[in-house]
C-alpha cells in the first residue's frame, strides 16, 4: 500500500518522515556509499525543505519498504540544480506539467521480495503510485537521476523511459537522467508487469492536494 504524506507536515508525522530518513541513511550512505548529506541516523537534504511529496510502500504489518520523494520542476529540484551535467546542454526543465522524482529507495532486507518475473514488487509499487498520483494531477513528464543500474530495473518493470542525455560518471556512479509520459497505458503496462490489481494509493489525490494537506 502506497502513503503520501508532505514535507510541510513531517511535524505531523513524525515517525513516518524518520523511518523515511533512517531507510535513506541505510541505502544511499550505508550501502551504495553515496556522498550525501548524514545528520546522526538520517540522510537528509536541502531539497526536503522544498514541501516535497513523500511516496511511502507499507506492507500489510505497516512496515515502510520503500519511498521516493517527488518535486515540481519549477522549484528546486536535482537535476536542474545539482547535476545539470546530466542534461547534455539541453536547457533547465522547469514547467508546470513536469516533477521530479528523487531518492528512490528499498529496504535492502526486502529487495529480493520479487514477482514470478523478477520484479521487485516494491519498486513496482512506488512508480504504480507515482502514475496514479500524475494521472489525477495532469502531469506530462516525470523526470529522474538515476544510475544505469536502476535504469535496467525500470526497463524490466514495463517503464524504460527515455534518456534526456548520456550517462556521465559521477562519484562512483554512472547516472543517467530519464524521463517518463504520464498516460494510463504506462500505469497498466506497470501493473500488468508486477501483477498488481486495482489502485495502489491509500487514498486518492493529486500531487498539489498532497503538498497542502
Amino acid at each position: 500500500m502506497i502513503k503520501v504524506i508532505n514535507g510541510a507536515g513531517r511535524h505531523r508525522q513524525p515517525l513516518k518522515i524518520s523511518a523515511m530518513h533512517r531507510l535513506r541513511k541505510r541505502v544511499f550512505h550505508d550501502l551504495l556509499r553515496w556522498d550525501v548529506n548524514v545528520v546522526e541516523d538520517w540522510e537528509i537534504d536541502h531539497y526536503d525543505d522544498a514541501n516535497p511529496v513523500y511516496v511511502l510502500s507499507y506492507s500489510d504489518s505497516g512496515a515502510l519498504r520503500g519511498a521516493l520523494r517527488l518535486l515540481p520542476t519549477l522549484g528546486p529540484n536535482m537535476l536542474d540544480d545539482t547535476f545539470p551535467i546530466l542534461l547534455d546542454g539541453q536547457p533547465a526543465i522547469r514547467q508546470h506539467g513536469i516533477w521530479e522524482s528523487s531518492r528512490f529507495c528499498i529496504d535492502p532486507d526486502i529487495s529480493q521480495d520479487r514477482a514470478s518475473n523478477q520484479v521487485t514488487i516494491t519498486a513496482a509499487e512506488l512508480m504504480c503510485g507515482v502514475g496514479e498520483l500524475g494521472l489525477a494531477s495532469g502531469l506530462d513528464r516525470i523526470v529522474t537521476v538515476t544510475d544505469v543500474f536502476l535504469e535496467r530495473m525500470f526497463r524490466r518493470m514495463g517503464c524504460p523511459g527515455e534518456r534526456i542525455g548520456a550517462p556521465h560518471k559521477i562519484g562512483s556512479v554512472h547516472a543517467v537522467a530519464i524521463a517518463w509520459e504520464v498516460n494510463p497505458q504506462l500505469l497498466e503496462r506497470m501493473k500488468a508487469v508486477a501483477g498488481i490489481e486495482g489502485s495502489v494509493l491509500a487514498e486518492p489525490l493529486s500531487v498539489e492536494q498532497a503538498r497542502a494537506a
